[in-house]
Protein backbone atom coordinates (compact mmCIF):
# COMPACT_ATOMS: atom_id res chain seq x y z
CA UNK A 1 0.00 0.00 0.00
CA UNK A 2 1.35 3.38 -0.97
CA UNK A 3 0.13 6.78 0.26
CA UNK A 4 1.37 10.03 -1.25
CA UNK A 5 0.11 13.57 -0.67
CA UNK A 6 0.67 16.43 -3.10
CA UNK A 7 -1.26 19.63 -3.69
CA UNK A 8 -4.02 18.78 -1.17
CA UNK A 9 -4.64 15.43 -2.93
CA UNK A 10 -3.90 12.11 -1.22
CA UNK A 11 -3.28 9.21 -3.58
CA UNK A 12 -3.76 5.70 -2.19
CA UNK A 13 -2.26 3.03 -4.43
CA UNK A 14 -3.13 -0.65 -4.07
CA UNK A 15 0.29 -2.18 -4.51
CA UNK A 16 0.19 -5.93 -5.20
CA UNK A 17 0.51 -5.82 -9.00
CA UNK A 18 1.85 -9.38 -9.23
CA UNK A 19 -1.59 -10.68 -8.15
CA UNK A 20 -3.63 -7.91 -9.81
CA UNK A 21 -4.01 -6.20 -6.43
CA UNK A 22 -5.95 -9.06 -4.87
CA UNK A 23 -6.88 -7.95 -1.38
CA UNK A 24 -5.49 -9.93 1.54
CA UNK A 25 -5.65 -9.33 5.28
CA UNK A 26 -2.51 -7.15 5.44
CA UNK A 27 -3.90 -4.95 2.66
CA UNK A 28 -7.19 -4.50 4.50
CA UNK A 29 -5.28 -3.50 7.62
CA UNK A 30 -3.15 -1.09 5.61
CA UNK A 31 -6.25 0.51 4.07
CA UNK A 32 -7.72 1.03 7.53
CA UNK A 33 -4.50 2.64 8.76
CA UNK A 34 -4.14 4.78 5.63
CA UNK A 35 -7.64 6.23 5.88
CA UNK A 36 -7.12 6.93 9.59
CA UNK A 37 -3.97 8.83 8.63
CA UNK A 38 -5.86 10.76 5.97
CA UNK A 39 -8.46 11.84 8.54
CA UNK A 40 -5.63 13.33 10.60
CA UNK A 41 -4.01 15.10 7.62
CA UNK A 42 -5.38 18.65 7.72
CA UNK A 43 -3.99 19.54 4.29
CA UNK A 44 -5.81 16.73 2.42
CA UNK A 45 -8.92 17.88 0.54
CA UNK A 46 -9.49 14.98 -1.86
CA UNK A 47 -8.45 11.32 -2.03
CA UNK A 48 -7.76 9.18 -5.10
CA UNK A 49 -7.71 5.37 -4.81
CA UNK A 50 -6.06 3.49 -7.67
CA UNK A 51 -4.32 0.20 -8.42
CA UNK A 52 -0.75 -0.31 -9.56
CA UNK A 53 -0.10 -2.42 -12.63
CA UNK A 54 -2.75 -3.98 -14.85
CA UNK A 55 -5.76 -3.78 -12.54
CA UNK A 56 -7.59 -1.80 -9.91
CA UNK A 57 -8.28 -4.96 -7.89
CA UNK A 58 -9.58 -8.44 -8.69
CA UNK A 59 -11.03 -8.74 -5.19
CA UNK A 60 -10.27 -11.14 -2.36
CA UNK A 61 -7.01 -13.07 -2.41
CA UNK A 62 -8.21 -16.65 -2.95
CA UNK A 63 -4.79 -18.09 -2.19
CA UNK A 64 -4.88 -16.57 1.28
CA UNK A 65 -8.45 -17.72 1.82
CA UNK A 66 -7.51 -21.31 0.98
CA UNK A 67 -5.05 -21.34 3.90
CA UNK A 68 -7.37 -19.78 6.50
CA UNK A 69 -9.30 -21.62 9.15
CA UNK A 70 -12.95 -20.82 9.72
CA UNK A 71 -12.04 -18.80 12.83
CA UNK A 72 -9.40 -16.84 10.91
CA UNK A 73 -11.91 -16.10 8.18
CA UNK A 74 -14.47 -14.90 10.73
CA UNK A 75 -11.88 -12.59 12.30
CA UNK A 76 -11.09 -11.13 8.89
CA UNK A 77 -14.78 -10.73 8.16
CA UNK A 78 -15.01 -8.50 11.24
CA UNK A 79 -12.19 -6.38 9.79
CA UNK A 80 -13.58 -5.97 6.28
CA UNK A 81 -16.71 -3.88 7.10
CA UNK A 82 -14.51 -1.49 9.09
CA UNK A 83 -12.37 -0.89 6.00
CA UNK A 84 -15.28 -0.18 3.68
CA UNK A 85 -16.86 2.06 6.34
CA UNK A 86 -13.62 4.04 6.72
CA UNK A 87 -13.62 4.68 2.98
CA UNK A 88 -17.34 5.40 2.65
CA UNK A 89 -17.39 7.74 5.66
CA UNK A 90 -14.12 9.50 4.90
CA UNK A 91 -14.69 13.20 5.54
CA UNK A 92 -12.96 14.07 2.25
CA UNK A 93 -14.34 13.21 -1.20
CA UNK A 94 -12.85 9.93 -2.44
CA UNK A 95 -12.40 9.15 -6.15
CA UNK A 96 -11.87 5.60 -7.42
CA UNK A 97 -9.62 5.48 -10.48
CA UNK A 98 -10.50 2.17 -12.11
CA UNK A 99 -8.67 0.39 -14.89
CA UNK A 100 -8.14 -3.22 -15.87
CA UNK A 101 -10.20 -5.35 -13.50
CA UNK A 102 -12.48 -4.35 -10.63
CA UNK A 103 -14.12 -7.58 -9.52
CA UNK A 104 -15.86 -8.76 -6.36
CA UNK A 105 -14.35 -7.02 -3.35
CA UNK A 106 -12.29 -4.90 -5.73
CA UNK A 107 -15.44 -3.41 -7.22
CA UNK A 108 -16.84 -2.95 -3.72
CA UNK A 109 -13.77 -0.88 -2.84
CA UNK A 110 -14.60 1.35 -5.81
CA UNK A 111 -18.29 1.52 -4.85
CA UNK A 112 -17.26 2.69 -1.37
CA UNK A 113 -15.80 5.82 -2.96
CA UNK A 114 -17.86 8.94 -3.66
CA UNK A 115 -16.99 9.12 -7.35
CA UNK A 116 -15.81 6.45 -9.79
CA UNK A 117 -13.92 7.22 -13.00
CA UNK A 118 -13.13 4.16 -15.09
CA UNK A 119 -11.61 3.31 -18.41
CA UNK A 120 -14.13 2.39 -21.07
CA UNK A 121 -12.66 -1.11 -21.34
CA UNK A 122 -12.39 -1.81 -17.60
CA UNK A 123 -13.86 -5.20 -16.65
CA UNK A 124 -16.12 -4.94 -13.62
CA UNK A 125 -18.53 -7.17 -11.75
CA UNK A 126 -19.75 -8.54 -8.43
CA UNK A 127 -18.87 -12.11 -9.30
CA UNK A 128 -19.32 -13.74 -5.89
CA UNK A 129 -22.38 -15.86 -6.72
CA UNK A 130 -20.39 -17.67 -9.43
CA UNK A 131 -17.96 -18.69 -6.67
CA UNK A 132 -20.57 -19.97 -4.21
CA UNK A 133 -20.80 -16.89 -2.03
CA UNK A 134 -22.27 -13.38 -2.14
CA UNK A 135 -21.03 -9.77 -1.99
CA UNK A 136 -20.21 -8.89 1.62
CA UNK A 137 -18.31 -5.63 1.36
CA UNK A 138 -21.35 -3.43 0.87
CA UNK A 139 -22.11 -4.49 -2.70
CA UNK A 140 -25.70 -5.53 -2.04
CA UNK A 141 -26.34 -2.15 -0.41
CA UNK A 142 -24.40 0.21 -2.65
CA UNK A 143 -25.08 -1.20 -6.11
CA UNK A 144 -28.91 -0.85 -5.92
CA UNK A 145 -28.51 2.79 -4.91
CA UNK A 146 -26.52 3.43 -8.08
CA UNK A 147 -28.20 1.31 -10.75
CA UNK A 148 -31.62 0.50 -9.27
CA UNK A 149 -32.98 -2.65 -7.66
CA UNK A 150 -33.77 -4.65 -10.79
CA UNK A 151 -30.43 -4.17 -12.51
CA UNK A 152 -28.52 -4.71 -9.26
CA UNK A 153 -30.35 -7.99 -8.71
CA UNK A 154 -29.60 -9.09 -12.26
CA UNK A 155 -25.89 -8.26 -11.97
CA UNK A 156 -25.49 -9.83 -8.52
CA UNK A 157 -27.61 -12.94 -9.14
CA UNK A 158 -25.72 -13.75 -12.36
CA UNK A 159 -22.28 -12.54 -11.27
CA UNK A 160 -22.03 -11.05 -14.74
CA UNK A 161 -19.03 -9.00 -15.82
CA UNK A 162 -19.49 -5.69 -17.63
CA UNK A 163 -17.36 -2.89 -19.03
CA UNK A 164 -16.67 0.59 -17.78
CA UNK A 165 -18.62 1.94 -20.75
CA UNK A 166 -21.70 -0.10 -19.74
CA UNK A 167 -21.27 0.97 -16.11
CA UNK A 168 -21.34 4.61 -17.25
CA UNK A 169 -24.64 4.06 -19.06
CA UNK A 170 -26.19 2.64 -15.87
CA UNK A 171 -24.86 5.36 -13.57
CA UNK A 172 -22.51 3.04 -11.70
CA UNK A 173 -19.50 5.16 -12.66
CA UNK A 174 -19.43 8.93 -13.12
CA UNK A 175 -17.34 8.83 -16.27
CA UNK A 176 -15.76 6.26 -18.58
CA UNK A 177 -12.77 7.47 -20.56
CA UNK A 178 -10.14 6.05 -22.93
CA UNK A 179 -7.31 4.41 -21.00
CA UNK A 180 -4.84 7.04 -22.19
CA UNK A 181 -6.99 9.78 -20.59
CA UNK A 182 -7.60 8.19 -17.18
CA UNK A 183 -4.79 9.83 -15.21
CA UNK A 184 -5.51 13.27 -16.63
CA UNK A 185 -9.28 12.98 -16.12
CA UNK A 186 -8.96 11.92 -12.48
CA UNK A 187 -6.24 14.50 -11.83
CA UNK A 188 -8.35 17.32 -13.22
CA UNK A 189 -11.39 16.26 -11.19
CA UNK A 190 -9.38 15.94 -7.96
CA UNK A 191 -7.83 19.36 -8.55
CA UNK A 192 -11.25 20.90 -9.16
CA UNK A 193 -12.61 19.44 -5.91
CA UNK A 194 -9.50 20.51 -4.01
CA UNK A 195 -9.93 24.09 -5.22
CA UNK A 196 -13.35 24.35 -3.53
CA UNK A 197 -13.74 25.30 0.14
CA UNK A 198 -12.81 22.15 2.10
CA UNK A 199 -15.13 22.77 5.06
CA UNK A 200 -18.05 23.37 2.70
CA UNK A 201 -17.28 20.24 0.68
CA UNK A 202 -17.07 18.13 3.84
CA UNK A 203 -20.42 19.40 5.14
CA UNK A 204 -22.03 18.93 1.73
CA UNK A 205 -20.74 15.35 1.57
CA UNK A 206 -22.20 14.63 4.99
CA UNK A 207 -25.57 16.06 4.02
CA UNK A 208 -25.69 14.08 0.76
CA UNK A 209 -24.70 10.81 2.42
CA UNK A 210 -27.32 11.19 5.15
CA UNK A 211 -30.00 12.02 2.56
CA UNK A 212 -30.37 8.30 1.80
CA UNK A 213 -31.38 7.62 5.41
CA UNK A 214 -33.60 10.62 6.16
CA UNK A 215 -37.05 11.62 4.98
CA UNK A 216 -37.12 14.95 3.17
CA UNK A 217 -38.12 17.27 6.03
CA UNK A 218 -35.44 15.90 8.37
CA UNK A 219 -32.93 16.09 5.55
CA UNK A 220 -33.69 19.74 4.87
CA UNK A 221 -33.38 20.54 8.59
CA UNK A 222 -30.00 18.80 8.70
CA UNK A 223 -28.89 20.68 5.60
CA UNK A 224 -29.78 24.00 7.25
CA UNK A 225 -27.91 23.03 10.42
CA UNK A 226 -24.77 22.12 8.47
CA UNK A 227 -25.04 25.35 6.46
CA UNK A 228 -25.25 27.40 9.65
CA UNK A 229 -21.94 25.93 10.78
CA UNK A 230 -20.28 27.50 7.75
CA UNK A 231 -21.68 31.01 8.23
CA UNK A 232 -18.85 32.26 10.41
CA UNK A 233 -16.06 30.33 8.71
CA UNK A 234 -13.06 32.18 7.30
CA UNK A 235 -13.52 30.28 4.04
CA UNK A 236 -17.05 31.65 3.58
CA UNK A 237 -15.83 35.20 4.06
CA UNK A 238 -12.96 34.54 1.66
CA UNK A 239 -15.36 33.14 -0.94
CA UNK A 240 -17.54 36.24 -0.74
CA UNK A 241 -14.52 38.54 -0.95
CA UNK A 242 -13.08 36.69 -3.93
CA UNK A 243 -16.39 36.87 -5.78
CA UNK A 244 -16.68 40.58 -5.03
CA UNK A 245 -13.11 41.27 -6.17
CA UNK A 246 -13.26 39.06 -9.25
CA UNK A 247 -10.40 36.73 -8.24
CA UNK A 248 -9.90 33.08 -7.35
CA UNK A 249 -10.60 32.25 -3.72
CA UNK A 250 -7.76 31.11 -1.47
CA UNK A 251 -9.42 28.70 0.95
CA UNK A 252 -7.62 27.57 4.08
CA UNK A 253 -10.08 25.11 5.59
CA UNK A 254 -11.00 27.42 8.46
Amino acid sequence: MDLSIAGHIATVTLDRPDVLNAVNTPMYRCLLAVFAKIEDAADVRCVVVRGRGRAFSVGADRTERATMTDDELRRRRRLVPRVFSAMYHCSRPVIAQVHGYALGGGLELALSCDIVVATQDAVMGLVETTLGTMPAGGGTQLLPRLVGLSRAKELIFTGRRFTGAEARQWGLVNNAVPAADLDASVGALAAEISAAAPLAVAQAKRAIDLSTRLEIDSGVELEAELYNRLLTSTDRLEGLAAAREGRSARFRGQ
